[in-house]
This record gives C-alpha cells, sequence and structure tokens, in this order.
C-alpha cells in the first residue's frame, strides 16, 4: 500500500512538468509574453530533472525537460531580439529628434517670454488677496519662471 501511494505520488510530476514546458514554448515567441516563457521555462526544467530522477516511466519528464530548454532558449532568443541586442539597426532617422541643450535653451527662453505678462498679471492677483501671498517668498529668477520650489514660509499671526 505505501508503494503504491509513493508511485502515485511521483506520478503526476512529470505531467505537471509537461503541463509547464507546453505553457512555456507557447509563451516564448512573443515578445511581451516571453519573460514569462522563461520563467516558466526554467521551472519545467527543475521539475523535468526532479521528475527524472524519481519516475519509473523516463519519457514524460524527459519530454518535459527538452522542451523547457527549448522553450528557456527561445525566450532568451527573442529578449535578446527585441531588446536590440542582437543584429538590429535600424535605418533612417529618429523617429524622435532629442534637442540639444542650445535649443532647449532657446525653447524654454521662448516660453518664458510668452507667458510673462500673465505670470505678472497672477502674480499682482494673488498679492492683492489677503493673507499670505507670494511677495513673502522670496522668487528665484532661474528656470522655474520666477516660482520659488521651496515650501511656503509659516504665517507669523
Amino acid at each position: 500500500m505505501a508503494e503504491a501511494q509513493a508511485e502515485r505520488g511521483r506520478g503526476p510530476r512529470g505531467g505537471v512538468a509537461l503541463g509547464f514546458a507546453i505553457a512555456a514554448l507557447a509563451a516564448s515567441w512573443n515578445p511581451i509574453a516571453a519573460p514569462f516563457g522563461l520563467l516558466v521555462g526554467v521551472a519545467a526544467m527543475v521539475l523535468g530533472a526532479r521528475a527524472l530522477r524519481t519516475a519509473g516511466d523516463r519519457r514524460l519528464p524527459a519530454a518535459a525537460l527538452a522542451i523547457g530548454v527549448v522553450a528557456a532558449l527561445a525566450s532568451i532568443v527573442i529578449l535578446l531580439l527585441t531588446a536590440g541586442a542582437v543584429g538590429v539597426e535600424l535605418p533612417g532617422e529618429p523617429v524622435v529628434k532629442g534637442r540639444t541643450q542650445a535649443e532647449l535653451d532657446q525653447a524654454l527662453d521662448e516660453a518664458r517670454e510668452r507667458t510673462r505678462a500673465e505670470r505678472e498679471r497672477a502674480s499682482k492677483e494673488l498679492d492683492r488677496l489677503p493673507g499670505p501671498g507670494p511677495s513673502r517668498v522670496q522668487r528665484t529668477p532661474a528656470r522655474d519662471g520666477g516660482r520659488d520650489r521651496s515650501p511656503p514660509e509659516a504665517d507669523p499671526r
């Protein structure tokens, strides 16, 4: 009786490992699912190797181990190709061209000039409101458009 229970406990391991291997193989071809395919493929290899040591019939665990290896390797290849680490050199100009520091400075200066009147008007309106206003906070004329990045001081009232 104990031997039958031990045999039943060992039997499903090969099937579970094969199920993991098939799931890993199904996920290995898709760049989005390839990380899942890699993890499940490694799990299938571990389960297949463990089941191979204890199984009486070694066909199922051996198939799971082989398919797990193929799935993990395929996932690695897909991830490398997708990430551009292997043999990918895109022709043509970039879709989004980055700005140089001089171009960025010029664009920020233009935006600052376009919004100067509105910012001054808003500052005057805030100064007219009762309570602690922005006039009590020291402003920095740097690139932040005159806004102070420090926390406001406590109201002395």
